[in-house]
């Protein structure tokens, strides 16, 4: 039987982005339940949170491991991982506590932009044997 392949590094980001997709899709059934009872709590921008999330994480996560596949190195991997927590982090933060356009939310989502875009950049850069 065949080993399976380790991928020590982007697993961890996998997990970790997994967990926080879990956590919001709880809160957003968290506050459809509560709507009644918290008006300030606005179930359209929870799901709003969470469909961003969906919108931009399964890319990020897959050229991720395209990186880690491709022998990038650990560091550029953990940068890039922790780098997209953060952005989610701060984005579903921004989004999810505040009305309209707000720092937290503009750092989230544009960050997640860069970063997709660096990440694609590291990608045709691996494949042409450029680093």
């Amino acid at each position: 039987m065949m080993e399976p392949m380790a991928l020590p590094v982007s697993s961890l980001y996998f997990g970790l982005h997994g967990l926080l997709a879990v956590f919001l899709a709880n809160f957003v059934l968290y506050v459809r339940l509560r709507a009644s009872e918290m008006p300030e709590w606005s179930p359209a921008a929870a799901l709003r949170v969470q469909a961003n999330f969906i919108e931009n994480v399964p890319l990020a996560l897959l050229l991720l491991l395209v990186l880690d596949i491709q022998g990038g190195p650990s560091t550029m991997i953990h940068s890039f991982g922790i780098l997209l927590l953060f952005f989610r982090l701060m984005h579903a933060f921004g989004l999810g506590t505040k009305e309209g356009a707000n720092y937290p939310r503009l750092i989230g989502a544009q960050g997640t932009f860069v970063l997709l875009s660096i990440m694609s950049f590291a990608c045709v850069g691996m494949f042409f044997n450029l680093f």
